[in-house]
């Protein structure tokens, strides 16, 4: 048993050494450490010196080229089907603008604002194309291309887009406080009006003279209500008008109301449409009770029924409703 495990070791050590043929013995012989070493370097050498020759001569020897390649077409393949992809998705996302574009057009209509020429969008949106090169295929360059151009001008028309809708929010916005400030009201509930805007003979002065209001007959102590919001700009006697009380309610809009007997509000003071703001009276040059009402537009006098709306009540608390 012990013989046989000796002969196994002896055996092992064989089989880690190198051998070579001798040809002068004719046998084989052991292959020294030193030589050994040399034989491992030379080998080495050779490789490199293999791979060094086969880069600079454009060789492929260990077909390291060809497995390259093999996976750039592949990743080109992929890289062209996914650029195709975002492609049709940017062409969606172009008619999706286009859409936006119109809708546009309906909403500052709407708001009354000036439609946007297609001169000035395509001056706003337009850009130079610029082609780059991408160290790719021609194929996939040009999809990079094409998307980056078109994703340029998405960006560019969707800022001019929002500048646009924010135009348009804050023209709705300040509609919303012009309707509500324009003088859109009867200033006294089911008044009748006896002397309209315009020439007209005056019972008390006995000549043709220009109304720049109208009168409308009411018993002394009648609500009068100021026709839209506004602030008060002034309170007190003004010559044959007798005691008035004036309304400065904004974008341009200035409405008086004479020959009253009681103001029920002070100078500075805000009010609403259809809140009651004085009181019918006699007071002036008047031959009877009435009010006077007057609305002026940028300074000049309007007639004020141009600006009287149907389906309207008034509420002595506070502003009128709608029916």
């Amino acid at each position: 048993m012990l013989m046989g495990g000796l002969h196994f070791k002896e055996e092992v050590k064989l089989m880690r050494k190198l051998y070579y043929f001798s040809k002068s013995d004719l046998s084989f012989k052991a292959v020294g450490k030193g030589r050994l070493t040399l034989v491992m370097v030379s080998l080495m050498v050779l490789a490199s010196l293999l791979t060094m020759f086969s880069g600079y001569f454009g060789l492929d020897l260990f077909g390291l080229k060809s497995l390259r390649a093999d996976s750039m077409s592949r990743e080109n393949s992929v890289l062209k089907a996914q650029l195709a992809s975002l492609d049709r998705k940017l062409d969606a996302f172009q008619k999706v603008m286009k859409v936006l574009g119109q809708s546009d057009e309906q909403l500052r209509t709407s708001v009354n604002l000036p439609l946007i020429s297609d001169d000035l969008r395509k001056a706003a949106v337009g850009g130079v194309e610029v082609n780059r090169d991408y160290g790719v295929s021609v194929d996939a360059n040009e999809l990079i291309g094409n998307a980056t151009n078109t994703l340029d001008a998405l960006e560019r028309e969707s800022k001019f887009q929002r500048e646009s809708y924010v135009d348009i929010m804050n023209k709705y916005q300040n509609n919303q406080k012009l309707f509500a400030h324009i003088p859109a009201i009867d200033p006294i509930h089911d008044g009748i009006i006896t002397d309209g805007f315009g020439m007209r003979y005056h019972p008390i002065l006995r000549m043709r003279l220009m109304h720049e209001g109208i009168d409308l007959v009411a018993d002394v102590g009648t609500n009068v209500y100021a026709t839209g919001d506004g602030t008060v700009s002034y309170v007190g006697p003004r010559g044959g008008y007798g005691t008035v009380v004036e309304v400065n309610h904004g974008f341009g809009y200035t409405t008086l109301y004479g020959h009253l007997s009681k103001p029920l509000v002070r100078e500075g003071q805000k009010v609403r449409r259809g809140q009651t703001v004085a009181l019918t009276g006699d007071s002036g040059l008047s031959t009877g009770p009435h009010l006077h009402y007057e609305v002026l537009k940028n300074g000049v006098h309007v007639d004020p029924t141009a600006y009287f709306f149907t389906g309207k009540e008034y509420d002595e608390s506070g502003p009128y409703t709608a029916n």
